[in-house]
């Protein structure tokens, strides 16, 4: 793995069973994408009750992170579902963002810690996403 991967998987605390597969820039849009995946051969643990379960499929997914430097920044995953004898079908749990948010953590806190000190509007336009977005956000933060 790359420097480069290493240090990005190390700042959204990316551990085993996922790894940074690949990082691309788009100069001209001034994105980056950060690419995640699961390791093939672990087991998966059921999001629910953390019993290993078979892989039932897997779904693409992306999350809107803080940016690096003027890149606007996302990670993008085949997020991996399971069958649990217990539970039916459910998406694994990822380490760098909650259940149901296309939005990491990291970006998350950021939000919260600028809605402290100014509007859900400020915020929006500050951090480049729409009131809808941040108002999510803020109501999943209380």
């Amino acid at each position: 793995m790359s420097q480069l991967k290493k240090n990005i998987a190390n700042l959204l605390g990316i551990r085993a069973p996922w790894e940074v597969s690949d990082v691309t820039f788009e100069h001209e849009s001034r994105e980056a994408w950060i690419h995640v995946s699961y390791e093939d051969g672990h087991q998966l643990p059921c999001p629910e009750c953390g019993s290993p379960s078979p892989g039932y499929d897997s779904r693409p997914r992306q999350w809107r992170h803080l940016d690096l430097s003027a890149y606007r920044t996302m990670v993008v995953a085949l997020l991996p579902r399971v069958a649990c004898s217990e539970h039916g079908v459910r998406t694994v749990s990822v380490p760098w963002a909650e259940p149901m948010s296309r939005f990491t953590a990291e970006f998350e806190a950021l939000v919260i810690d600028r809605l402290q000190e100014a509007s859900i509007s400020a915020v929006s336009r500050q951090m480049g996403v729409s009131w809808d977005s941040i108002d999510g956000i803020m109501q999943r933060a209380v």
